[in-house]
């Protein structure tokens, strides 16, 4: 049998374990019996019993890389792709939320420590990133981040970089363009700025340049700093993990989880349920007439904090419609639709059902978003650095918005 210790934040919350590639997860003893135990995961209640294979599966595998990101992983460090157990052990250090994973023996960091990371360093990783990613430049991190997208967790402050050693906690995550997508930072940077003055809940971000080397840095919203300035995780995760879903199944067409399922889940588990169900109604429309067909649920997490359970700000905010080779095809579906050009009033009315909400209140935040998009991205376009990529991007996104927005007018 293999094991692995789950902490939460800095307490050992239980243990991890394999056998016949076959996973348990088990609450420790102290850990139930502590003040205010936080569950690992809505799929995983706090009992005695240790919980059985699929649900832990399901929540230890959505921490890890995705695609061929985790296969160039795999190799580096000499494992299985498909081995998720050995993955976790080899990178899950610092992971989504307040979760970390060390082998018996090992303990989180009694203080925070981190490797400073000059300009020219970074840039040289990036230049390589292809090769050997991000996330497992050195063979002594131990760092995991749920997707395909070449990315890192970084610390960043006073305008310096720096890589969290063991357990530490990272401030921000650092994303690169991906091959045969050369814009996509400048994509995703006018999408959530977009998103910002639209009033959605999103990260600060900014983008970082040297010597014609650019990376997307996007601030942590599971992390803050306490009033001495030290850096703490805040747990979280994504609604694949909240429902026990696979990430090979994330894609509604898949099985994965669809609007009525993301409802479920916040009327059980969110401490104000209209609220949150609003913002992820915004988040639909948005993604809708940003032309994203990439917004699935590993895309929207829950929040778990002292105050409570909510939606987490937004992110991976993209257009992919921009882009004429990538599919059309809908990652979430409105009312068994998957293709955005394909979609009719009927559709929409359905969905209102599915969303719990009347077909009129849908049809009001419809018009509402669909006027407030195309007037705002002028005045951001023109708060944009002049850069050429990213005032063309910009272009292309703004004229997708223009489009989208003509659908729901003709609607």
């Amino acid at each position: 049998m293999q094991i692995l210790h789950v902490f939460i934040h800095d307490q050992l919350a239980g243990v991890l374990s394999q056998k016949d590639r076959l996973f348990t997860f088990e609450y420790a003893s102290e850990y139930l019996t502590s003040d205010h135990p936080i569950p690992l995961s809505a799929t995983l209640p706090l009992i005695s019993d240790a919980h059985a294979h699929d649900r832990v599966r399901a929540f230890f595998s959505n921490l890890l890389p995705e695609g061929d990101l985790r296969n160039l992983i795999a190799k580096d460090r000499k494992i299985s792709a498909d081995n998720d157990f050995a993955l976790l052990r080899e990178i899950g250090g610092e992971c989504a939320g307040a979760v970390s994973l060390l082998t018996p023996g090992e303990r989180p960091q009694a203080k925070a420590s981190y490797r400073p990371l000059p300009d020219n360093l970074l840039a040289d990783m990036i230049k390589s990133a292809s090769l050997r990613p991000l996330i497992i430049h050195s063979d002594e991190l131990r760092l995991s981040l749920a997707g395909a997208q070449n990315k890192i967790p970084v610390y960043y402050e006073n305008d310096q970089f720096s890589l969290p050693n063991g357990s530490a906690p990272s401030s921000h995550i650092l994303k690169i363009a991906s091959p045969g997508f050369p814009d996509l930072i400048e994509n995703e940077f006018f999408c959530m700025k977009l998103a910002q003055k639209a009033g959605l809940p999103v990260p600060r971000v900014f983008i970082w340049t040297y010597e014609g080397i650019h990376a997307f840095i996007i601030e942590r919203y599971d992390r803050y700093r306490d009033d001495k300035g030290c850096l703490h995780r805040l747990h979280q995760e994504d609604f694949c993990q909240a429902l026990g879903v696979m990430p090979d199944r994330k894609y509604e067409n898949e099985g994965g989880p669809g609007y009525a399922n993301c409802i479920q889940s916040i009327n059980e588990l969110c401490t104000t349920p209209i609220v949150e169900k609003n913002k992820l109604i915004d988040w639909m429309i948005f993604n809708f007439l940003i032309g994203n067909c990439d917004a699935h649920a590993k895309n929207v997490s829950l929040l778990y904090t002292q105050a409570g359970t909510a939606l987490a700000p937004f992110y991976d905010l993209v257009s992919t419609l921009i882009y004429p080779e990538l599919s059309q095809k809908m990652a979430m579906h409105i009312c068994g639709k998957g293709q955005m050009n394909y979609l009719f009033p009927i559709h929409w009315q359905r969905l209102a059902g599915d969303l719990e909400i009347s077909v009129k209140q849908l049809r009001r935040r419809l018009k509402k978003i669909s006027r407030l998009l195309p007037a705002l991205t002028e005045n951001i376009k023109k708060e944009m650095p002049d850069d050429p990529v990213l005032q063309e991007t910009a272009t292309k996104i703004m004229a997708m918005i223009q489009a989208q927005a003509q659908r729901v007018k003709n609607m």
